[in-house]
């Protein structure tokens, strides 16, 4: 008898050291690793975020207002003439491509968490392989230009006209980048200066 008791508390002991650790960890998350900052501000940058800047006439997109828009990677994915297409760029590098000073607003679509956007524009940037400003068909990727090519993203990553006027991909217009600033579907997170 004494020995099956021994035999009982070494199982109940093995037990013990062996599952009841392992339950713990099963409800305790391993920490991630936060998302960055934008610079020199407390706005964390998210994935899907839209980048705003009124670039003047001469600067480095040659035409009024620049946008470009946060990748799951926490690549900017934007389409500009100095590249000649689609180009991605850490956010420090991004900074480079405006003026000393010039205001990066920060926009945030209300509808949809904006990943499946900015996984749209990951995956297909290096498709805009032609920069031009044209009235054409929204649902060709190149020639493209940086608005059209966040429409795009919006409207084929998540399903969704972001600038809420019934475009689609057969529609033949120009997108604006003021477009998104004004556009009730988003929502103004803050800025930041490069």
């Amino acid at each position: 008898m004494i020995s099956r008791i021994s035999k009982l508390m070494g199982i109940f002991f093995l037990l013990t050291l062996l599952v009841i650790p392992t339950m713990v960890q099963a409800k305790v998350k391993p920490m991630e690793e936060p998302n960055p900052y934008y610079p020199g501000t407390s706005i964390e940058m998210q994935v899907g975020d839209v980048l705003y800047s009124s670039k003047t006439l001469g600067s480095s997109s040659q035409i009024v207002g620049h946008v470009g828009i946060v990748g799951p990677d926490f690549f900017i994915y934007h389409v500009t003439p100095t590249e000649g297409g689609g180009t991605k760029d850490t956010i420090q590098n991004y900074m480079t491509r405006h003026g000393k000073g010039e205001t990066i607003a920060i926009y945030k679509y209300r509808y949809a968490s904006g990943y499946y956007a900015a996984n749209w524009a990951k995956e297909n940037y290096q498709r805009a392989t032609q920069y031009f400003i044209t009235p054409d068909r929204l649902s060709l990727i190149t020639p493209n230009y940086c608005s059209k090519f966040v429409w795009q993203a919006f409207y084929y990553g998540e399903g969704q006209d972001a600038m809420g006027k019934n475009l689609t991909g057969d529609s033949y217009t120009i997108v604006y980048p003021g477009g998104f600033t004004f556009s009730s579907r988003f929502i103004n997170k803050g800025s930041f200066i490069s």
